[in-house]
């Protein structure tokens, strides 16, 4: 009987056992080419970026700002060293190690610290976050300390903003912050990334694209572990340009010195050429409390000042301009040949018209009244009558020529223009026609006529210059990083007041027995040696029915606003200026003063005081 053949046990043994390796082997090698594809195609931004960044970080080199200086070279606002405290985002390992290592140095939260570095995943992974800035030297050199054992955080130098007159002018240089998201979205804001520190209001808001310079880089090597390596590139920063001010400061400290009061506005200009040689608005703020940036206490306690410290009066407030529109008035009418210097009107103390009763302020009366005594003691009824007879489109025209109610074109943000009404402004806005009243209200620059003391020291200088309406410049020039001139200012004429070199005399005349007359209502200005032309105006804020009571017996914010223009024509360097006291009372008797000081310091004279009664 033949064997069987032996049966192969091995094969059949193994042959599962390969076919299972064989198996898993080609998975492996699936998975490896599906995690290869992945890494060179899926990823590859991602870790060629992060590649990047163990070898190259790019950091910005911040230009310094261009400072301001004023007309005689002293340094108003300029830069100093502030050191920062910033995060990188991509390269911050451990968040935790940071809060814990450097928020107590810091005197920040964690929680707070926390929300910050949040907020510095909206930059560039590789740009720096500010997280603390203007720090202390103390503070500084605790954190170097650890700033070199973590990743991603570092401590750099950026320029501060400093001011040395603190306080003074401070409505005009304007402030500087945080650039906003939505400015960041507005406009052409190329340059510019989270946490840039731009102009807010005045000078630092109007001439920002001069002041802010172009920023440079610096490519630097570093290893891993953030070590550095050397620089592989670097462009210079572009330092800003500086802005010189027509504007002394001493004088504009001096200005502001005088003016004792609580609240109200001076502007003084050269008729010449419309330089601004004071503007001065209070109250006012310092302006370092904004430099690195005001604190919430602060800004709360501006905002809720019940006296506004954080409005440009100069150019913003808006104030009937009272008696001193009377000089617009007479220039219309004897422009109009509606009266000359021998016209008279007869003044009781008050004037009827259709049943209303217009009171002079003097409840006396002045008699029979001319153009150069109604002028000099301010008769209302005078003027009541005159403005019946030009009427109110006529009165708003020659009002326009003289620049009131419209912007002057001065070069700082958010200029009011004011109010200059006629009837086509009162049929456009209440649909009712013009009234011989409101011609009335008008004459005296009461009624819905409001300007800006700006406007009223442009107004005076035309007075003062022969009829010139001028553009007011408060900077003179721009100067380049280098020196160079970028432009300088020239004098611009808006308009001209064309009357006659006789109803000039006129006018000049009366202005000046306003002051040397002493029955002037303005003789508180008198200097001797000057001859100080001037007008005097008291703006009513709310309607006044009877004038028995005392001024200091009326609540501060029902009193009278104090009004009062000079100037000084016949002089090397001639002068206008315009005074507003809010709620001063009488424009002689409390803004009147004030103007002389004023005029005193400019022509370095000493101030002679009040005169005798």
């Amino acid at each position: 009987m033949s064997e069987l053949p032996e049966k192969d046990y091995t094969v059949s043994y193994l042959g599962p056992r390969i076919r299972i390796a064989t198996v898993v082997m080609l998975l492996g090698v699936a998975l490896l080419a599906a995690r290869l594809w992945q890494l060179q195609f899926v990823q590859r931004e991602s870790f060629t970026e992060m590649s990047l960044s163990n070898r190259v970080r790019l950091l910005r080199l911040p230009p310094s700002r261009g400072k301001i200086l004023d007309a005689s070279g002293n340094v108003i606002a300029e830069n100093s060293p502030s050191f920062t405290f910033s995060i990188v985002p991509g390269e911050l390992k451990d968040q935790q190690e940071v809060i814990h290592a450097c928020a107590p140095i810091l005197g920040i939260t964690p929680e707070r610290m926390r929300g910050l570095i949040e907020r510095s995943r909206s930059v560039p992974r590789f740009m720096s976050y500010p997280i603390k800035k203007n720090m202390t030297l103390e503070e500084v050199s605790l954190l170097k300390s650890h700033v070199s054992d973590l990743r991603g955080v570092e401590v750099d130098i950026k320029p501060r903003r400093m001011y040395p007159w603190g306080e003074t002018l401070c409505h005009a240089i304007g402030t500087l912050g945080e650039i906003s998201v939505d400015e960041l979205s507005k406009g052409p804001r190329l340059g510019y990334r989270g946490g840039d520190i731009v102009g807010k209001s005045g000078i630092e808001k109007e001439y920002e694209g001069y002041l802010k310079g172009e920023e440079g880089w610096e490519q630097i090597e570093i290893d891993a572990k953030g070590r550095q390596l050397g620089i592989r590139g670097r462009k210079a920063p572009r330092n800003g340009a500086d802005i010189v001010l027509t504007i002394d400061a001493p004088f504009q400290s001096y200005v502001e010195e005088v003016f004792i009061h609580r609240a109200g506005s001076v502007v003084a200009v050269d008729p010449d050429t419309g330089n601004v040689l004071a503007m001065v608005s209070k109250p006012g703020f310092d302006l370092n409390l904004f430099s690195p940036s005001i604190t919430e206490r602060q800004w709360k306690r501006l905002k809720s000042d019940s006296l506004h410290p954080l409005e440009n009066r100069a150019i913003r407030g808006l104030y009937s301009p009272a008696s001193t529109f009377k000089v617009v008035t007479a220039a219309a009418g004897l422009a109009e040949k509606v009266v000359d210097t021998e016209t008279k009107f007869s003044c009781a103390g008050e004037m009827e018209l259709r049943g209303q009763i217009y009171r002079c302020w003097n409840p006396y009366g002045h008699g029979k009244v001319a153009l150069n005594r109604a002028i000099v003691e301010s008769c209302d009824v005078y003027f009541y009558e005159l403005g019946l007879r030009l009427g109110g489109d006529r009165i708003a025209h020659y009002a326009s020529l003289f620049g009131l109610g419209q912007p002057t074109g001065i070069s700082l943000p958010q200029e009011l223009p004011g109010l200059l009404p006629n009837t086509a402004w009162k049929l456009r806005t209440y649909g009712e026609p013009w009234k011989e009243g409101e011609s009335v209200t008008l004459a005296i620059g009461q009624g819905y006529l409001v300007s800006s003391p700006l406007q009223l020291a442009m107004m005076t200088a035309a007075l003062a210059n022969g009829g010139k309406l001028l553009r007011p410049s408060i900077v003179s020039q721009v100067v380049g990083p280098d020196g160079t001139p970028i432009f300088k200012q020239s004098p611009l004429i808006r308009n001209t007041v064309n009357l006659s070199p006789d109803h000039w005399a006129i006018l000049r005349s009366a202005l000046g027995n306003v002051v040397q007359d002493r029955r002037g209502t303005g003789k508180k200005c008198r200097i001797p040696g000057l001859n100080v032309k001037a007008k005097t105006g008291t703006s009513q804020v709310m309607r006044v029915k009877q004038r028995t009571t005392e001024e200091d017996q009326i609540p501060y914010h029902e009193r009278t606003h104090a009004i009062f223009i000079a100037y000084v024509d016949d002089q090397p360097k001639k002068l206008a200026l315009a005074v507003i006291v809010e709620h001063g009372g009488g424009g002689g008797a409390s803004a009147g003063p004030i103007a002389r000081k004023i005029i005193a310091r400019y022509y370095g004279m000493p101030d002679p005081g009040d005169p005798p009664e």
